[in-house]
Order: structure tokens, then sequence, then C-alpha cells
């Protein structure tokens, strides 16, 4: 009995027991490539190759995937299968200036390759984003096919991206935003100063069976620089017209070493003025003041567990927002001009924490993400309503926000087979309170001759909500990969809201506190046929649905609330890397149908609230491309092309005092065409020690037409951009010279009731040191 027990042993044993995995790392010349850093996906493994080029593992039975990263090489993932049998592979890197980097993303809240991945998304990493100089959000138009962003307000809080035509105009987003981890809920949170960013990821389509609430027509993901064991850091300094002043300092370094590290950033961003105002005889009518901060810690509690703390804080004032025109002529004719009587000062400020704990077992990983966000907007003093010179109407806002959420989830291990899924809940609570008080002033008795008194409307918002989702994919072939995933959402929320009016500083109510409830619920499917024609070649076709939360119009009796939208998407889709990771070929087909779309219009002429009046279509073509033709040039080229309709459009016209059916009409702020078109060329200096190496880049942006309102009574033409940048990197310097709108092209970002000119040419100098 002993011997079959002892055998038993042995045999349990040759499929528990680690292998050892050795390796080394080499150039394409056949040097050994020191220190690179070599990560196990989806795990804690990992370690660092000597100066030799060698490195080792220990790894279970099983299927993984490991990605290798070193200074000045493009970074490579590469296929490894781990038996019974000891392992010894060699792996070859390519200098960055002869091939593309190998992507990992998150996009499936799993780490997996960009380009094996079936779904259309773009990242951008911290070097790409220098590259572009994107600051903001509103830099991220055209870096992602169908990606728009409407400059909405000129302040940080006001810049709203829209991808393939699903935005529209609702009380919230159409692209779920991301930070680390944790959802950005309001529509005015979301927009963010970048800094010290390691990547950004824009998923296009709807989003909804991982990503949930208003992921309608995609997403954006912002993760922050990881805290890692090695000690670095950089200070960046920029300067630029119209008074642009930009601080960034970043470190990084291990506390207790293979155990608990630190990285941190800090930002100051300032720009003086665009806008002037005759009526307040200022030149300098607008001013905007930011500062950002963020602390990462990591601590790898075993081989198995960690513990990820993310904590970030901004705090924006934007003074001269909302410097719109009254009218389209006025904007074109008086442009960067404002005109109103008040300096329309916004204040913003966004603190976000979480508290990240992963397991990484032998059958499962597990992560837990519990955050809290606090949120608070206001206007210190007032806006102007009438946007002209007469003391007509004016107004001032605040609202406070608390975001409580936790996300539990269940994927499958680093070793996965033919099975890789993904399971989880998601829990949500929601506190806001908002005051918003409108000014009818002393000009507006020539309308009322009870002129000036203010109407204040209060209200107070309770929300919570779970959701239950998973996704799963089966390699039915070794090519051939099925994905079926769904996700169902509850949510509840409450508004209470009371009105008062105030005259001759006498404050009196008008209605007391009433309470409007409502549940909503959906439903989000996705399913997705994957096909890899070769080892670097693969197609696929998707469906998947969204949704867009409902909600309460505050102050309205009529129509209290309104109820959630639609999305259904379909796609195909065809990635490539060929020619030795030197060229990239991505190419999207999609259709786009969004649903019930919440739109503020009326149905009497008197009561303007949101309304579910809108049935919109939408398809068209996305393009993705990079090559590097030869040492030291890469092209990057993203484009695509929309063509949306109204199936249906039902708004109040104030002409005929009747509801029309604007059926044929395209989508607001969704143009025809867009494309960047991007051109760098690098000069390294022969037997530099410190790496010194110029560059220049060409940058051309073509932006196709749009509508700026919903009844397409006026669109912004066509127009073309030209950005430019050029410098010297080294290892611990890097000085360059940048213009953004070379061009000065003018064009109006904004035109939905009032108007506003888009950013005129911004140029500048950025230093940055770094060890």
């Amino acid at each position: 009995m002993s011997r079959y027990i002892l055998f038993f042993l042995i045999f349990i044993g040759q499929f528990s027991f680690a292998q050892n995995i050795t390796g080394i790392i080499k150039s394409q010349t056949g040097k050994a490539v020191s220190f690179a850093n070599v990560s196990v996906l989806n795990s804690t493994n990992g370690t660092v190759a000597d100066i030799e080029g060698n490195f080792s593992l220990n790894l279970k039975k099983g299927n993984y995937q490991i990605q290798i990263t070193a200074i000045g090489f493009a970074s490579k993932v590469q296929q490894l299968k781990v038996t019974d049998q000891a392992l010894t592979i060699e792996v070859t890197l390519s200098a960055n200036t002869q091939a593309l980097d190998q992507v990992i993303v998150t996009a499936d809240k799993i780490e997996t390759n960009i380009q094996k991945t079936p779904i259309a998304i773009t990242s951008l990493n911290a070097k790409q984003l220098e590259n572009y100089r994107v600051w903001t959000i509103t830099d991220l138009t055209a870096l992602a096919p169908s990606t728009f962003t409407v400059e909405h307000g000129n302040t940080t809080g006001s810049n709203f991206l829209n991808i393939r035509g699903a935005m529209g105009f609702s009380n919230d987003q159409s692209v779920a935003t991301y930070v680390d981890g944790v959802y950005q809920f309001d529509y005015f949170s979301a927009p963010l100063n970048f800094s010290n960013i390691e990547r950004v990821e824009i998923l296009r389509g709807p989003q909804g069976t991982l990503y949930g609430r208003n992921a309608f027509g995609g997403v954006l993901n912002v993760i922050t620089k990881r805290p890692t064991n090695q000690t670095s850091g950089f200070a960046t300094i920029d300067f630029g017209n119209y008074g642009q002043q930009r601080y960034s300092v970043g470190y990084n370094t291990p506390i207790i070493k293979d155990k608990l590290f630190v990285n941190a950033g800090l930002q100051s961003n300032t720009r003086g003025a665009v806008y002037s105002n005759p009526t307040l005889n200022t030149q300098d009518f607008d001013h905007h003041n930011a500062y950002t901060g963020n602390i990462n810690l990591k601590y790898l509690l075993s081989d198995k567990w960690t513990i990820d703390w993310n904590t970030r804080y901004e705090n924006d004032k934007d003074k001269g927002g909302y410097p719109w025109a009254a009218t389209y002529e006025s904007a074109i004719a008086n442009p960067y001009t404002a005109f109103g009587n008040w300096e329309n000062t916004e204040r913003r400020t966004n603190f976000n924490t979480d508290l990240a704990v992963k397991y990484y077992g032998k059958g499962f990983n597990f992560t837990s993400i519990s955050s809290f966000v606090d949120y608070h907007i206001w206007i210190p003093g007032r806006f102007d309503f009438d946007f002209t010179a007469d003391q007509l109407i004016s107004g001032t806002t605040w609202t406070k926000q608390n975001q409580l959420t936790q996300e539990f989830r269940f994927s499958s291990p680093a070793n996965d087979g033919k099975l890789k899924w993904t399971a989880g809940s998601y829990i949500f609570g929601e506190k806001s309170k908002n005051s918003s008080t409108t000014y009818f002033d002393e000009d507006y008795a020539l309308f009322d001759p009870n002129a000036p008194y203010a109407s204040i409307s209060n209200g107070k918002r309770d929300a919570y909500g779970v959701a239950f989702f998973g996704q799963a994919t089966y390699a039915i072939t070794p090519k051939f990969d099925v994905t079926v995933g769904a996700r169902y959402d509850i949510e509840h929320r409450e508004l209470t809201q009371n009105s008062e009016l105030e005259k001759d500083a006498i404050v009196t109510p008008v209605t007391a506190d009433s309470t409007e409830k409502k549940t909503f619920n959906a439903f989000t499917p996705k399913v997705i046929l994957s096909y890899k024609l070769t080892d670097n070649s693969m197609v696929y076709g998707s469906y998947a649905k969204g949704f867009r939360v409902g909600g309460f119009n505050f102050g309205s009796e009529t129509n209290p609330t309104y109820n959630p939208e639609k999305s259904d998407n379909y796609e195909i889709g065809i990635k490539n890397n060929l020619w030795d990771n030197k060229l990239k070929i991505n190419l999207t087909a999609f259709y786009f149908q969004q649903k019930d779309q919440q739109v503020s219009t009326s149905q009497d002429g008197v009561n303007y609230a949101t309304l579910n009046v809108g049935d919109m279509d939408n398809y068209g073509l996305e393009l993705e491309t990079s090559v590097i033709p030869f040492k030291n040039l890469q092209i990057d080229w993203t484009a695509s092309t929309s063509h949306s309709e109204y199936k249906k459009l039902e708004l109040f016209d104030a002409t005929t005092n009747a509801v029309i059916d604007y059926k044929g009409n395209k989508a607001i702020n969704n143009p025809a065409v867009l494309s960047m078109f991007a051109v760098q060329y690098g000069v390294p200096f022969s037997k530099s020690a410190q790496n010194f190496k110029a560059f220049i880049r060409g940058e051309y942006k073509y932006i196709g037409e749009y509508e700026l309102d919903f009844v397409n009574a006026y669109h912004q033409d066509a127009y073309s951009m030209l950005n430019a940048r050029a410098g010297i990197t080294s290892k611990h310097v890097d000085i360059a010279l940048w213009v953004r709108n070379l061009n000065d092209v003018r064009y109006v970002a904004f035109g939905y009731g009032a108007y506003m000119m888009g950013t005129p040419r911004m140029w500048g100098v950025t230093l940055t040191g770094k060890f």
C-alpha cells in the first residue's frame, strides 16, 4: 500500500511543483541586454535580468505570457508553455528605433496584448502622450479613431469626449471615465489634467459588460504610474504663450526593497488670458490655475497577495469660464471676446482614493477594489447667462458629491488553458447636494417689471446600485475563440427638491420638499468571435450593448424623470503586426445604434426638460497604422469616417409652436472624417555617452464637417490643423520646442444654444530632467 501512496504523491507533485525556467535576453546584434525587466502577465511573478542578460523564473505547468522591457528597446510579449521538462529560452529584442512596442492593456480587466485583444482600443503610453503634447482630454481628438473632444466652456471640467457620435447632450456621460479603476460619476468630474500618467486606454463602442453604467459609446481608462522596485524620478518645466506655465515632478522608490514601493507626482498648471471682455474693460478675462497630485503605494504581501493604495487630488480655479457668444455670427465676428458682466469663475476639487487587494492563485485570481470619491464644483461669484453687455440674466451654482464603490472580481489564473474567464460584482452608493440660483437682473425689467429678483432651486440626490457581470473566452480550436459576456445592473435613485424666491434680500419658499424615486435596470450582453489568421494577424466580429442611466429633471414637475438610453454596436475588425513588428495595421468597421436618446427639449414650449426623443444610427470605418520604414523614422496614422442619421428626433420648434420630427438629421459634434497623421525622425549623436539624440516631429490633423446643434441649423466646416515639435533627448535631460495649431485655424468648438471658439495657436518649450 505504501508504494501506491508514494507513487500517488510523486504523480501529484509533477503537476504542482514549479519548474525552473532560465533564459537569456539579447539584442539583434547578439549582445546581451542588461537589466531587462521580465514580468509574467496577470501574476506577481517577475524578475530582472543580470548584466549578462540572464534571468530565471519559477513557474507551474501551463501557458503563460511574459513581457520583456528594457531601456532603448521595443517591448516584447512572448508566449511560454511550461511542461514537466526544464525549459531554456532566448529572447531577442529590437531597438525601439527599428520595431514597434508590443503593448499590454487592461481593457478586459486582465492584462492582454492589445493586438490579440478583439476589441477596438487605442493605448497611448507616457512617451506618446509627451510626443503628442497631451495635457488634458481636449488634446485627445483624433488620436484614436472616432474620438472627438467637445471644447465646451473654456474650463478644465467642461470638455467632453464623444466616441462614434454617441454624445448627445444629457446629464450623464456617454464615455465612462475611469482613473486607476475608479469610475468618475459626474459629467464635470471626468475631465482631468494629465499628471504622472503611465498610459491612457481609449475603448471604442459600448463596454457595458465589464464597465457598466454610461460606458455607452466607449471607455476612457487613465492609469497613473505604478510603483516599482527601482528608484527613478523626473522634473518637467513648460513655458509658452498666453502665460502657459506647467511644473511637474514625479518620484518612484522602494521603501522596503522587494516589498513596499511608492510612486508620487505633483503638478502646477497655469494659463493666462485668451479672451478679452470690453464690457469689463479687460484684455485678461480668463485665467486658469490647477494643482494636481497623486501617490500610489504597492505592497507585496507574499508571492500571491498584493495591496495597492492609490490617491489622487485635483484643484482647479478657472476664471473666465463659459465665454459664450449669444449667436454664431457674433462668435465668428468677435473671436475670443466675451461680453458678459461677470467674471465667470469656476472652482472644482476632486479627491479619489482606492484600495486594491489582489490574490494570484493556482485556480483563480481575485481582485477587490474599494474606492471613495469626494467631488465639489461651484461658482464663487456669478456667471453671465445672456452673454451680452446687458444685465439681463446671471446665475450661480454649487454641487457636492460623495461616492463609495466596491468591486469584487474573480478571473482565470496566469497559467490559463483553453478557457479564460472573468466574473464579479459591483456595488455603489452616491450622495449629492446641489443648489442653483438664477438672477433676473436690472435690465430684465424690460420683460418683467418685478425684476430684479432671483429664483433658487435646491436638491438632494441619493443613489445606490448593484451589478453582476461575467465574461468567458473559450478556444474552440488553437485559432478560433468565442467570447460571451453579460451584465445586469440595477440602480435606485431618489431626488428631493424645493424652490425659493429671493427679492430685496428676502428669501421666500415657493415649493416645499418633494421627492421622486425611480429604479432603473439594464442587461448588457456581449458576443465576440475571433480567428487567428497567423501568429501576427487576427480577425474578429462582435456585438455589444450599452446603456446610459436615466435620471431626474431638476425642478421639473411635468417631466420629473427620464429613462435610460440604450445602444447596440456591431463591429468587425482585423489586427495585423507585420514586417518583423515594424508595421501595425488595424481596420475596424462599425454599425452603432442609439435608442431613446436623452435630449433637452420641450413638448409645449414652456416646460423644458431632458426627454427620451431620439433614435440615431451611425456607421463608419476606423484605421490605425504605425510603421518604421527605416531606422529612426516612425509614421503613425489614425483615421475614421462617420455617417450618422436620426431615425427619430422629436424636438419643439418655437417658430411653429409645435413638436417636429427632425428625422434624417445628423448627430451633433460628430465629424464626418477624423484624421491624425504624425511623422517623427530622430538623429542620434554618434559615440555619445549620454545618448544624445535630436528629433523633429510634424502632425497633420483633419477634422471633417460637424453639426453644432440638433436641428442642424449651424455647422462647422472641415478644417486642418498643423502641429510640430523638435528638440534633443538624452539619458538625463530633454528639451523640446512645440507648437499646436501652427496655422492658427479658427473654428467653432461649441454651438448648442451658445457659441465658443476653439483653442488658438499655442506654442512653448519643455525642459525635462530625469534620473
